[in-house]
């Protein structure tokens, strides 16, 4: 009787209004409140077709960006946020995705807002979190580099630079500022849509592990040491991360137009809520790296939204070039192989946060992903001018290409050849290489 009813009034409600996600309808049952998404129709197609943005470029394109995406998106919206606050709901807009988020959302809103006119969906928020599986104290230092730095050839690049001139961007649990590997390279760029702080802060330690390989200037830590970074809160103290604050990092990203964003960081897979984001920076000249998850080593395993489109999706591999078994396999939902690329993610060793010159070890292809973030700031700051298709076809074509197993070789190949496949992608990369030196 519940599931008989239960469908008559998800027909009920989305006979002449939008579109109601089951699990949405189910959570707000019995009186429960649920957080929840409006989400409208892309707008990104419409504002990119406006002939004024193919005069501008740099910060002068992202400006007439933002200020058509505020414009489109104030329309739409208009008559939903008016009848949510006449609900006495909490919410959050955002114009990078023409969405809503809102706070403690029971079964009458949905009904009521579920009777507007319009196409539109209702849904749950999507949940992420940091994709990262272990950690392990770690205070010797070393007089050479890490290991993931030197394997990738990035010391054999320093000659001609070490990253000057490119801005890495992180989207994770905050920085520790302090830390002596990276407090001389901050950009003077942050934001905490969670916690509000105004300066650098991180209490659970992913996200300054993370731009110390990217960046980091002490103990051999990081990839591009002359590089500065950027940061914004996406997710909390637990690791963890609400839709609606990566959305805001995504905004604060584009603004602020680095070279290039880190995001180790992912949920299940097939999800398409940050695609708008994605393609967003990349129309801004911002190149967007992910993390493909840790739920090797099965088939189709990557998360969202490292197994979208738009992106450079990262698998990790150890220090013996086999890939870590944790690593998220491929292919996408499309059936695109994913990663595209791999890096080292197995023991890292990069920056702690219960000291200024405190080290930890962590794996995962969190790990990874920052190695190729950092790799790619060495490739920009030599070639200015390259754009993102030109880093990922030099990162593709120039990768080292370890064996690969049976097992990985049956994930939905589809060339005749070992590579590229649903494991490593085209391989594990080689920034020498990369910038045929």
């Amino acid at each position: 009787m519940w599931k008989l009813n239960f469908l008559l009034l998800s027909q009920l409600l989305t006979a002449h209004g939008g579109t109601i996600s089951p699990s949405l309808l189910s959570k707000v049952q019995n009186g429960n409140k649920s957080d929840a998404i409006l989400e409208l129709p892309s707008i990104f197609e419409n504002v990119m077709s406006n002939p004024a943005l193919s005069l501008l470029s740099g910060m002068a394109k992202v400006n007439m960006m933002t200020t058509l995406f505020k414009e489109a998106t104030s329309v739409s919206q208009a008559p939903f946020l008016s009848a949510i606050s006449g609900l006495g709901i909490s919410s959050t807009p955002f114009w990078i995705s023409n969405d809503i988020a809102m706070k403690d959302v029971d079964l009458n809103a949905v009904q009521s807002l579920a009777a507007l006119p319009g196409v539109f969906t209702l849904r749950e928020p999507v949940k992420v979190r940091m994709s990262k599986i272990n950690d392990v104290n770690r205070f010797a230092r070393q007089s050479g580099t890490q290991w993931g730095v030197t394997k990738i050839q990035a010391p054999s690049v320093w000659s001609r630079s070490k990253g000057a001139g490119s801005v890495v961007a992180s989207i994770d649990t905050g920085a520790y500022k302090e830390h002596e590997s990276i407090r001389d390279n901050y950009g003077g760029k942050w934001y905490d849509p969670i916690y509000g702080k105004t300066a650098p802060d991180d209490r659970q330690g992913h996200g300054t592990h993370t731009i110390g390989t990217m960046v980091g200037r002490s103990n051999g830590i990081g990839v591009a040491p002359d590089a500065k970074w950027i940061a914004c809160r996406g997710l909390d103290n637990s690791g963890s991360g609400s839709e609606s604050w990566l959305k805001s990092c995504g905004q604060w990203v584009l603004q602020q137009r680095p070279t290039v964003c880190c995001n180790s960081w992912g949920g299940g897979g097939g999800q398409t809520f940050y695609n708008d984001v994605v393609k967003s920076w990349r129309a801004a000249g911002i190149i967007p790296v992910f993390a493909n998850g840790n739920a090797g080593s099965d088939c189709r395993t990557a998360g969202s939204p490292g197994d979208q489109p738009n992106l450079i999706s990262v698998g990790s591999t150890d220090s013996d070039d086999q890939m870590s078994y944790f690593s998220s396999r491929g292919p996408s939902p499309t059936g695109a192989i994913k990663p595209e690329i791999s890096a080292p993610g197995g023991n890292i060793v990069s920056a702690g946060i219960s000291s200024p010159t405190s080290y930890t070890s962590k794996s995962g292809t969190s790990m990874a992903t920052p190695h190729v973030v950092g790799a790619i700031a060495l490739m920009k700051a030599v070639n200015p001018g390259w754009t993102y298709d030109n880093v990922l076809s030099a990162l593709s074509k120039t990768a080292d290409r370890p064996n690969v197993s049976s097992n990985d070789l049956g994930c939905g190949r589809n060339t005749s050849s070992n590579y590229p496949n649903n494991a490593y992608g085209f391989g594990r990369i080689n920034v020498k290489k990369a910038l045929g030196m």
